[in-house]
């Protein structure tokens, strides 16, 4: 909490001065980085512009800035944009983003709130993955639906990959750290036909051994293993047409970290005393405990509580727990992207893309050495979660200008539709070999087998106009944009499935609008306001283990409605000097009311405890985003970020399957975050190469990981922390194609947790998933 007030203390310093300046500047790597010699170009708005003159909150993260903070996957982008929390809710390998508190809970039947893209295509697959060979990843922030493919509440993340170029050349990297880690990574840029034909080629393969020691199994989780190819292709058969395609497989294997127990319910008190000396009475059974011990020699003889005590003594890379754990995954996608030049005025483009991705996993999601949930059917056999996603999309848009150039303006109609076909097995309190005497189970098994698809359909129209002669006042626009979206969705449960095979499908539709509506005012080169409002939404849909009913679960059904979010968010950004050194300084505050917000909970439902996806009637969050940096020398630059955001249910009733149920906490939401980082640039001879030594701190407040936090799941509150992170980089040394690195994460080792699951309503305990700890190795690339 220190480290915050002090980057809020900085932040409050170092505004007025910016503000103040005038001589120009351009940044070099984005929001989310520090002030060079080149603007950063972003696609915010379908097409290129500086960041520095987009009239929204936008970060943006270049191939160099990647590099220089060790960002090789998902996970690490949250300490380099405010407001960003990639949450993980059963393993490393199940990821999902958080902005502004929109979200997608585990085992959700929702869509994203937070939409990824890979060159402007909806990716559908959340598994973790590497980033290599990337251009640059940008994060949109608050309601998108105007300009980007799928509707979202939270906003979006967009990775572009790198495109080919007219000059053959490329790289090869390798890396090695602790943990046996070891990565190699590279590219190749052919061009057959100068200008006309142009190939690309990347590729990356990494392994690293786990992290998390199993004392149960005697094994480490958090094992990566995990290739992936990639391969672009542009052709420009006239100066007016271009068509890039690109594809992209990947296979990952390893295990997953699962969760660990975290705490005990206190007033769902059942699975405490059922795995502990009271299953006798419980279960009508003399020597029932001794029983079950004897026939699980390793399981801790105290009982659930005593496993809770013993996972505290174990500390955050150790668990406890009988639950098997590997991973099998594998994604591939394929985007093409056709632009025509029909005058110097008007551009047609089309984006077609195709994605499919397939994942199996078994995990702890307890952390326990008792059978109190698993991704197992220990009746059938049946092991791990399979997920099955697949997707095709096509947005056709015609780019112009008019008016004498002073509206710049897009329309697009867009097209998707998806399959996700899902198993998931379970089993429940298995207290076997005892035979219950008073009609409790030894226990409980099921099979969930169903398949969703939904389909969407939209047209969409944007608009920026320049007010300046019609106002006289130079340099104000008008931004304007509307979208309407219709969505099939279905559900049909498949055989196998324990409570519902053999039911008809079931189908529903829904449709809306989307809006945006903002004024920017360029007030002079360095110096751009704005405000901006925008509604959108995220589609609603059936959710997979409810029964399948079209109703809502407070009519025992499968329904839950579409989410709505709109917002209001004013900003300042500043790119320019400070006492004539380069700085900038961007400042973004918001207000977004969110109705029907979509969230899981776990009622029990014959016998077993289900995911539904339920609708929460109304949230709010209210927020502010800061970030700048400065650069007071030639060798040295000063930068950092701040994020405030207070996010809350302001109606939090809901029932479901005969239960009421208050939602008064907002997971996965600290309200504080932020990061700062120093760079300097050591006085070498310039015939020597360069060296960069570079260190950031990330650190948040606490944050929770139910819904139910203060009501109901007490004990789902996790600590913040702060991880210091550094990279040396010694570039082009004697002026060859060689840079070598050292790098480290989390250099003081800290625990922390990025994740939760809670379900102590359902079972009786809540557990969480904890980061990485101190990573470091060194790495070699060349470049030719």
């Amino acid at each position: 909490m220190k480290k915050l007030h002090a980057l809020l203390a900085c932040s409050a310093a170092f505004a007025p001065a910016a503000l103040l300046a005038t001589p120009a500047f351009a940044q070099e790597s984005a929001a989310a980085d520090a002030p060079a010699q080149d603007e950063i170009i972003v696609t915010a708005r379908r097409r290129g512009e500086d960041i520095a003159r987009v009239p929204t909150a936008v970060a943006a993260i270049s191939a160099d800035a990647l590099a220089q903070r060790s960002i090789t996957t998902q996970a690490d982008l949250q300490s380099a944009v405010p407001g960003l929390t990639i949450r993980e809710t059963q393993s490393n390998n199940n990821l999902s983003y958080s902005i502004r508190g929109q979200t997608i809970d585990a085992f959700s039947g929702s869509a994203a709130a937070v939409v990824p893209y890979i060159n402007e295509v909806n990716f559908a697959a959340g598994g973790a993955s590497n980033l290599y060979d990337i251009e640059s990843v940008q994060v949109l922030k608050g309601p998108q639906g105007t300009l980007f493919g799928r509707n979202a509440t939270g906003g979006a993340v967009l990775f572009t990959t790198t495109k080919p170029k007219n000059d053959l050349g490329g790289y090869i990297s390798g890396a090695y750290g602790n943990y046996n880690y070891w990565e190699v990574k590279g590219a190749l840029n052919v061009p057959i036909v100068t200008d006309k034909v142009l190939f690309r080629a990347a590729f990356d393969v990494t392994q690293r051994d786990g992290y998390i020691h199993n004392v149960y199994r005697n094994e480490d989780l958090g094992a990566v293993d995990r290739w992936s190819a990639r391969g672009s292709l542009t052709l420009r058969p006239t100066d007016t047409l271009q068509n890039t395609t690109v594809f992209e497989y990947s296979k990952s294997k390893g295990n997953n970290t699962g969760t660990q127990i975290y705490s005990l319910d206190p007033v769902n008190t059942y699975a405490a005393n059922l795995f502990s000396p009271m299953m006798d009475t419980l279960t009508g059974v003399p020597g029932a405990w001794q029983a079950y011990l004897a026939a699980h020699p390793k399981a801790n003889p105290g009982g659930l509580a005593a496993t809770l005590q013993r996972q505290k003594q174990l500390g955050f890379w150790a668990v406890d727990t009988l639950a098997n754990s590997f991973h099998d995954g594998r994604d591939w996608y394929v985007t093409n992207t056709t632009t025509l030049d029909v005058t110097d005025t008007i551009q047609i483009k089309n984006i077609f893309g195709a994605t499919d991705s397939y994942a199996h996993d078994t995990t702890s999601q307890k952390g326990t050495p008792y059978l109190l949930i698993a991704t197992t059917n220990v009746l059938t056999g049946a092991d791990g979660n399979v997920v099955k996603v697949s997707g095709i999309s096509d947005e056709l848009q015609l780019q112009g200008k008019a008016f004498g150039g002073s509206l710049n303006y897009i329309l697009g109609a867009f097209y998707q539709k998806t399959k996700n076909t899902i198993f998931y097995p379970g089993s429940y309190f298995d207290i076997r070999p005892v035979v219950p005497t008073t009609g409790i189970p030894s226990v409980v098994a099921y099979d969930s087998n169903f398949r969703n698809e939904d389909e969407t359909k939209a047209i969409f129209a944007h608009g920026t106009y320049d007010l300046s002669r019609a106002t006289g006042i130079e340099g104000l626009s008008m931004s304007f944009g509307g979208r309407y979206t219709w969505v099939d969705v279905s559900l049909v449960n498949l055989p196998g499935s324990t409570y519902s095979a053999g039911i008809p499908e079931i189908a529903t539709s829904f449709s809306k609008p989307s809006w945006n509506f903002g004024l920017e005012y360029q007030i002079n080169p360095h110096v751009m306001a704005y405000v901006t409002t925008r509604g959108s939404w995220r589609s609603g849909g059936l959710n997979g283990v409810a029964p399948p009913v079209l109703a809502t679960g407070a009519n025992a059904g499968a329904l839950f409605l579409s989410e709505t979010a709109k917002d209001v968010e004013a900003g300042v950004k500043f790119n320019g000097r400070v006492m004539n050194r380069p700085a900038h300084l961007f400042i973004a505050a918001y207000n977004q009311w969110i109705d029907n917000v979509q969230r899981v909970t776990f009622p029990s439902y014959r016998g077993a405890s289900i995911a539904v996806t339920a609708n929460v009637p109304n949230a709010q969050v209210t927020g502010f985003e800061v970030d700048g940096a400065i650069e007071p020398t030639d060798w040295l630059e000063l930068g950092g970020n701040l994020a405030y955001t207070n996010a809350r249910f302001t109606n939090g009733k809901v029932t479901l399957f005969g239960n009421d149920y208050t939602f008064d906490t907002y997971p996965d939401t600290p309200k504080w975050s932020g990061s700062a980082y120093v760079q300097i640039t050591l006085p070498v001879p310039e015939s020597m190469g360069k060296v960069r030594v570079r260190s950031d701190v990330y650190a948040q407040t606490s944050q929770w990981f139910s819904n139910f936090g203060i009501g109901r799941e007490i004990g789902t509150n996790t600590p913040g922390y702060a991880l210091v992170n550094a990279r040396l980089d010694w570039t082009h040394i004697q002026g060859t194609g060689v840079t070598a690195s050292v790098f480290g994460r989390n250099l003081f080792n800290k625990g922390y947790y990025v994740g939760g699951l809670a379900q102590g309503i359902a079972l009786g305990a809540n557990s969480t998933n904890v980061g990485r700890p101190r990573m470091y190795g060194v790495e070699l690339k060349f470049e030719f």
